[in-house]
């Protein structure tokens, strides 16, 4: 029972009360009016308790579907808690990987760094090593070609003092009497009553000894024009290792040959120039004399092409080779290098080359004796295995 049907038996139960209070005392017409009045008033009541009733249902229906409002948004609300849930997860996770990501970054970064650092410090040590080992090679270039000049003269005062070769021979300190002074080769010798010279060239120019030697053929061959004491043969001796970046080694400029020798190629040419000189006119030689010069000569010209030649190839190999110890291991590469630098450089006894180069028969002795080794066994030793092998076969 809800409170305004409660609200309405109390008026009934007052109104009852009341009238059975006045209905001894009031009269019967007055009875009649009250309970007309009652009767409104009980209508009245009535149409509003209905209209509570309906207001009651509408409110029945507002509050079902409130309720059912309020489930689903429950539900919902599950759903999104659930899907908060997730979504926290997959949120703790993401940073946890970008946390991750972002450490092993900075650590790539600070990896990339030292590298880099170490990289950069390689490349200076590398580049410091590389400037030590050039200025190095320049500075033993510059002494050996600075001493080029002296050995060469040397070598050549040496050769025509010998008595298989025993040319009359000037420098640029003792020219011929009677010599144009504005000429001064580095050395002379009298052939045939005139003059051939051996001139030492040397270059310290970055853009090669070739364009040195095409330039000094060049000025050379002006200077000699019109020279008649001069014999129209030009040797330029260069270092040995100076043979193998040139490309041309002989040339012909304005009446002059020039050919371009080693220090080694000397002694061969003064030798083929002396057996001409064993003749005082070579137009007047039998065939067969003139066959053994021309000979001679074309197998000193051999000998020439096909040393450069083989100055050449054994340089390009030595490069190659070079070029591959790029590729070992750095740890290898820097034993090698402290190795190769703790070595002596190989000393050519001048003696021993003096020997040498005196005497055909001692250089021919010399290559035997390295086609046929003899063993270094001592003679006690050899004269007990002959003893073992006679008793054992006898």
């Amino acid at each position: 029972m809800d409170i305004l049907q409660i609200t309405i038996v109390i008026a009934l139960v007052v109104l009852i009360a009341l009238q059975f209070r006045k209905g001894r005392e009031g009269a019967e017409a007055y009875k009649a009016a009250d309970l007309e009045h009652t009767k409104k008033r009980v209508g009245e009541l009535e149409a509003q308790l209905q209209a509570e009733r309906s207001e009651k249902d509408d409110v029945r229906g507002q509050a079902r579907q409130l309720k059912d409002a309020y489930i689903k948004i429950e539900k919902e609300k599950e759903l999104a808690e659930k899907v908060k849930e997730e979504l926290a997860r997959k949120l703790t996770t993401f940073e946890s990987e970008q946390k991750r990501k972002q450490q092993d970054f900075e650590k790539k970064i600070e990896d990339l760094e030292a590298a880099k650092r170490g990289y950069d410090e390689e490349r200076a040590r590398v580049i410091r090593d590389d400037e030590a080992r050039i200025k190095k090679e320049v500075e033993e270039r510059d002494r050996m070609w600075n001493d080029h000049e002296n050995n060469v003269n040397s070598i050549l005062s040496s050769l025509c003092k010998m008595q298989e070769h025993s040319f009359e021979f000037y420098d640029n300190t003792n020219l011929p009497e009677g010599f144009d002074g504005s000429l001064k080769p580095d050395f002379l010798i009298e052939f045939l009553g005139q003059y051939i010279i051996f001139d030492s060239k040397i270059s310290k120019r970055t853009d090669g000894i070739q364009t040195y030697i095409n330039e000094n053929i060049k000025k050379t061959a002006k200077k000699l024009k019109n020279k008649e004491s001069i014999y129209p043969t030009v040797f330029f001796v260069v270092p040995t290792d100076a043979i193998s970046q040139l490309k041309k080694t002989y040339f012909y400029e304005d009446g002059f040959s020039f050919y371009v020798v080693s220090p080694e190629a000397l002694a061969p040419i003064l030798a083929s120039l002396k057996k001409i000189t064993n003749y005082e006119l070579t137009e007047q030689l039998d065939p067969l004399q003139r066959e053994n010069i021309v000979s001679l000569i074309a197998d000193l010209d051999y000998h020439v092409y096909f040393r450069n030649a083989a100055d050449i190839f054994m340089s390009k190999l030595g490069v190659d080779i070079l070029s591959k110890a790029r590729n070992l291991d750095p740890e290898i590469a820097q034993e090698v290098k402290s190795r190769k630098e703790n070595m002596r450089m190989p000393n050519m006894n001048t003696a021993d080359m003096k020997k040498l180069s005196s005497s055909v028969e001692i250089q021919e002795d010399e290559i035997r004796a390295l086609e046929n080794p003899k063993a270094s066994v001592p003679q006690n030793v050899i004269e007990k295995a002959k003893a073992m092998l006679t008793e054992k076969f006898q």
